[in-house]
């Protein structure tokens, strides 16, 4: 099973997997949309030709059949000799002509809806008959020589984009006589549009002759980037010169039509796949954020619990240590009330041997003595030597600082040392433990002592401030340079040779009982370190 401090850099692993995946998905849908509107485009782009294509022979088709239509009725015998007819003095023969040739105009006009107006003139220019559209219905005009001229542009369906033709029967290069000329006006737009069926305003249509003039233009103006295609068409003997372009024209967006619906569903698609994958970004950041938080605190508790491992041994080794230089002065306070019973037995013996019962009691009354002496001593030591056993309770200060002082006062490295001792007569009793305050003066007691081996003098006072108590340890040995003042309390340091982790424990017990120690310079030279710890007053323990 992986461990915690394994699992962000796979949790950040997977995570950038599936943004990988989720983009490219994206990607993906973004060149799909983009293939099919190209392809649309594309595809419209061909149509858009075949329909242009398809046009432009339809128009031939339409001029084609036109021009062949006015061919044929201009050598037709209907209008053979009209002229004539029409001039004859038998009135009958003159209106079945007239009639004749008027219905083969309305049905020409009829069958041919982009033609909007036909003249019937003689060889000479003279028009003879006339038809037009007025509302889209052929109509005659019966109207004087002089005004039948003017007639199509005052009462026919105005034109547009007129275009005209003549056409006469000719053999060969002559013309032949008593035909007439018939003169064809056609409509460029109903050439365009010839039914009545709604005009596409997606599309555009242009007619331009051969050179370049505009003859004709229904639809929406192109706009730049519209697609487009053009095809020729021949139409000769038109007053617009041939060839002519038919030019057509398709807005993109109109094309885009279809394609616009997939695209902007498939559009939310994404966003909806960017929420999630920004929603998944925040989880996995959060995740990770976590995973990681969880493996310092899991990294930070091993350490603090790998540091409190090592604070527990240095306690250890520094309060055996306290213990080791206590042993010589230990050795000889227990030493004493041994040699001390030891002349008391043998003084006992010899009592005994002199039948004295009453002085051998008194003699084993002084070795008594001298075991609950040794008895005691030995209780103090371990009591030093394992602070543990002896947990936060009121203690009494001034009964503390006595036994440590006692502690030092016997030992003969220490009989040029004079321990000056300033405590209340009543208790100083504050809660905390006995065995590791005692350590804590011990040590400062032991400091003061070693910082004068020629002699000199310690103080140990100790008072109430209101709630608080103070012990103060002064000695009058060379003190502590101003350099190493603000760093004596740190493990290890030190400015003797010993392991610098007296103070600093010391320091920790204090931390411990919620105290403040601290070290200043003793007025007079030498050093003071005071202790300031919460007053508690014995009746409340």
């Amino acid at each position: 099973m992986p461990r915690w401090g394994s699992w962000p850099a796979e949790i950040g692993w997977l995570t950038g997997l599936l943004v990988a995946a989720i983009l490219a998905i994206n990607v993906a849908g973004l060149g799909g949309i983009a293939l099919a509107r190209r392809g649309a485009l594309e595809e419209a782009e061909r149509v858009l030709r075949l329909e242009t294509a398809a046009r432009a022979r339809t128009l031939e088709s339409l001029l084609a059949s036109a021009r062949a239509d006015l061919a044929f009725l201009t050598s037709s015998p209907v209008f053979f000799g009209l002229e004539s007819a029409l001039a004859s003095r038998d009135p009958r023969e003159s209106r079945w002509r007239r009639l004749e040739a008027e219905g083969a105009l309305l049905l020409f006009l009829r069958g041919h809806p982009e033609v909007i107006h036909l003249l019937a003139r003689s060889q000479k220019g003279e028009p003879l008959l006339e038809a037009a559209r007025r509302g889209g219905v052929p109509v005659l005009w019966v109207s004087s020589t002089a005004t039948r001229s003017a007639a199509p542009s005052r009462q026919v369906d105005a034109p547009g984009h007129p275009l005209t033709s003549h056409f006469t029967p000719k053999e060969g290069e002559r013309s032949v006589a008593g035909t007439v000329v018939l003169e064809a006006t056609l409509d460029a737009a109903r050439l365009l549009f010839p039914g009545p069926s709604p005009r596409d305003p997606t599309r555009s249509c242009s007619l331009s002759d051969a050179e370049g003039r505009m003859l004709v233009r229904e639809g929406p103006e192109e706009k730049e980037g519209a697609l487009g295609a053009s095809a020729v068409l021949a139409a000769q003997d038109w007053s617009a010169p041939s060839p002519w372009r038919l030019t057509c024209g398709r807005s993109r967006s109109a094309v885009l039509a279809r394609v616009e619906p997939v695209a902007g569903r498939y559009r939310m698609t994404l966003l909806l796949n960017a929420a999630v994958m920004t929603l998944a970004l925040l989880l996995g950041a959060f995740a990770i954020q976590q995973a990681r938080r969880r493996a310092g605190l899991e990294a930070s508790a091993m350490e603090q619990a790998r540091v409190r491992e090592l604070e527990r041994q240095l306690f250890h080794a520094e309060r055996l240590s306290t213990v080791g230089r206590l042993a010589a002065g230990i050795a000889h306070e227990i030493n004493n009330p041994l040699e001390g019973m030891a002349n008391y037995l043998g003084l006992a013996r010899q009592d005994l041997a002199r039948g004295d019962a009453q002085a051998a009691r008194g003699r084993l009354e002084g070795v008594q003595e001298g075991l609950r002496r040794a008895e005691e001593i030995v209780r103090q030591v371990l009591a030093h030597a394992d602070p543990s056993r002896t947990p936060k309770a009121a203690v009494d200060l001034a009964d503390i600082l006595r036994q440590s002082v006692g502690f030092l006062r016997e030992r003969p490295e220490f009989e040029r040392i004079r321990f000056d001792l300033d405590l209340p007569e009543g208790p100083l009793v504050v809660r905390g433990n006995s065995a590791m305050l005692g350590q804590v003066f011990l040590n400062l007691l032991l400091n003061a002592c070693e910082a004068q081996p020629e002699g000199g003098e310690v103080l140990i006072a100790a008072r109430r401030e209101e709630t608080r108590t103070v012990v103060e340890i002064a000695d009058r040995g060379p003190g502590v340079p101003s350099a190493a003042a603000g760093r004596i309390f740190e493990p290890f340091y030190t400015t003797k040779n010993s392991t610098g982790l007296g103070l600093s424990i010391c320091y920790a017990i204090a931390r411990r009982h919620d105290a403040e120690l601290k070290m200043e310079e003793r007025p007079g030279g030498g050093a003071l370190f005071r202790m300031t710890l919460t007053t508690r007053e014995r009746e409340d323990a």
